[in-house]
């Protein structure tokens, strides 16, 4: 029966997503019956489906990326939020908005995937990562690192949109991890991510063999240069399309790949596979909850994550500490 264990969590992490998917379209500030939901408002189902998509859509980007950036440095607590990643994907994205208001939704993409690729390149500078050992040794400094670049970028790109009135109105919600309600151009970002998506899959193996160490992979064939490049490249891109369309959300990367490694075992790929639609289903729970918990207002997604991943953080502490937290397993 062991090699059945698998299948079932599947069929169990999928149908916990398709719960969350009709609570999503079901459940907000108006809410709707389940006859309505059928053979009701076809406007605001449209709307609701579309809000669920990108959440679905970014919660899989986030969890995922925190997978990959975890099995590079062998950091159970690296995360793109917290190790700054997103925020600088966040400063670039409302820089350019700013600085440059006829910009399109797709350039306003590129412009955060830069962001957060500068902001990863200064992490793995500061944290001592070294392209050819893989990251050894730079665990215990990324979250220093991390932290430091967070505040940084997110601190300007705060002074950015609270010096212009036209940014406040458009980027406060944005910046607190609001789910967008309607289309703004949406559509590249998400096609961005799916594409990233499913060539994650392909780069499995080549991290997995990458986190035995950089000698075994070079025996195997896998350059562990060219491993980390695509790795860092991935989650970059990953990053920065999710910044675009939902502003820098932080503990989703960290704590869906923790329940993930450990539902997985070392088998890297599964976990990658738990992790899609867990990230989603938690990441449209979350735009639920903010929408339900004080109807007819709402609290961004982001908030909602915010409260629970800090609780979450600090049970992810008290189990890793004395287990010796930052060492590769």
């Amino acid at each position: 029966m062991a090699p059945l264990r698998p299948l079932y969590i599947y069929l169990l992490l999928w149908s916990v997503f398709a719960l969350a998917l009709l609570c999503a379209l079901r459940f907000g500030t108006a809410q709707m019956s389940a006859e309505a939901l059928l053979h009701g408002d076809a406007g605001l189902l449209s709307a609701r489906g579309f809000r669920a998509l990108c959440a679905m859509a970014v919660g899989a980007a986030l969890a995922v990326s925190g997978l990959m950036l975890q099995s590079l440095t062998g950091n159970p607590l690296a995360d793109p939020g917290i190790t700054g990643i997103n925020a600088g994907a966040a400063l670039m994205a409302v820089a350019t908005a700013q600085f440059v208001p006829s910009a399109s939704a797709g350039m306003v993409m590129v412009s955060a995937i830069a962001g957060a690729g500068l902001a990863g390149l200064a992490l793995w500078l500061l944290a001592g990562g070294d392209a050819g050992l893989g990251g050894e040794g730079i665990a215990l400094r990324l979250p220093l690192a991390g932290l430091a670049i967070e505040a940084l970028c997110l601190s300007l790109a705060m002074m950015l949109i609270l010096t212009d009135a036209q940014s406040q109105a458009r980027y406060l919600h944005w910046i607190s991890g609001a789910i967008p309600p309607v289309s703004r151009g949406e559509a590249v970002p998400l096609l961005t991510i799916c594409g990233a998506l499913v060539a994650g899959i392909f780069l499995c193996n080549r991290l997995a063999l990458l986190t035995l160490g950089a000698d075994q992979s070079h025996s195997l064939g896998r350059n562990p240069r060219v491993t980390i490049s695509l790795t860092l490249a991935l989650v970059t891109v990953l990053s920065g399309a999710s910044v675009a369309i939902v502003g820098p959300i932080a503990f989703l990367g960290l704590l869906v790949p923790f329940v993930a490694r450990g539902l997985a075992g070392p088998a890297l790929r599964r976990a990658y596979g738990y992790c899609v639609p867990l990230g989603a289903a938690v990441l449209m729970a979350s735009d639920v909850a903010g929408r339900v918990i004080v109807r007819p207002g709402e609290i961004d997604a982001g908030l909602i994550l915010a409260m629970f991943g800090g609780v979450g953080l600090v049970m992810v502490l008290t189990r890793l500490l004395p287990r010796g937290a930052g060492v590769r397993t």
